[in-house]
């Protein structure tokens, strides 16, 4: 029996090392200029148009504004104005009641109503043309009207107070008579019906109310048991004598008939 031929291991090559690559040097980051604002187009016209201050004899600078800056400028001003005279009238005092704003435009010599004008709207007329008035300097007309209106109200009010004061006349002779007359014709029924109210305050039993009430409702129980012929036309009326023996009827002549118990 033969033996194997042992195999001679395998011999792995030996390996190159990997070259490790060689990276270039980073360049570093740029960092950018510091950035200048634009001027804006209306001062760049007017710095491209206004030339360097210059001096005058008296030592003072001159400067040349464009049309574009001056014109912004006037809107500018127009717009705080507005805003000036807006808050002025809203903190102006202006009457509430339609009637005296009406006085006041009529005090100022304006028209106390325009056409298609409501009240808030005539309201807010007489404030704008209070803040103007003030803005133009014509307060002593705005006095004036304040004034006005002031003694006015003053006036109303001194009538009023006389309105509630008492004032007395001397009645003459026919009214001193209907008022005793009057008096005869009333003192006695007041008295009557007191002493009534006192009765039926005293007695409880004595109620005219309940009493009538109690007739009425007998008479609604009342039924028709019979039916007798009193003449030959039906007849109109008919009425018992006190001691119910006699009754009278009546047509076109009063009978008596007397009545059987």
């Amino acid at each position: 029996m033969e033996n194997p031929r042992p195999q001679a291991p395998a011999l792995t090559p030996p390996m190159a090392p990997l070259p490790v690559p060689i990276h270039p040097p980073i360049a570093p980051i740029p960092v950018p200029p510091p950035r200048v604002p634009a001027p804006a187009p209306a001062a760049a016209a007017s710095m491209a148009s206004t030339p360097t201050p210059s001096t005058g004899d008296g030592g003072e600078a001159e400067y040349e504004v464009s049309d574009d800056h001056r014109a912004a400028r006037e809107r500018h001003e127009r717009a705080v104005q507005e805003l000036l005279q807006r808050r002025r009238a809203y903190a102006m005092a202006v009457p509430t009641n339609d009637s005296a704003v009406r006085a006041r435009l009529r005090r100022l010599g304006e028209p106390i109503t325009l056409f298609g004008e409501r009240e808030m709207e005539r309201r807010d007329r007489l404030r704008a043309l209070m803040v103007r008035l003030e803005a133009d300097g014509q307060v002593d007309r705005l006095l004036r009207a304040q004034e006005d209106d002031q003694a006015a109200r003053i006036g109303e009010e001194e009538e009023e107070e006389q309105i509630e004061y008492p004032f007395f006349t001397e009645g003459s002779q026919e009214l001193l008579k209907a008022r005793l007359d009057i008096a005869r014709y009333s003192l006695p029924r007041a008295k009557a019906r007191i002493e009534r109210a006192k009765r039926r305050h005293e007695d409880p039993d004595e109620d005219p109310e309940a009493e009538a009430e109690l007739v009425v409702k007998q008479a609604g129980e009342f039924v028709l048991e019979c039916s007798e012929i009193g003449d030959d036309r039906p007849l109109t009326g008919c009425s018992f004598s006190r001691d119910a023996s006699m009754l009278a009827t009546r047509e076109d002549l009063v009978q008596r008939r007397e009545l059987s118990h």
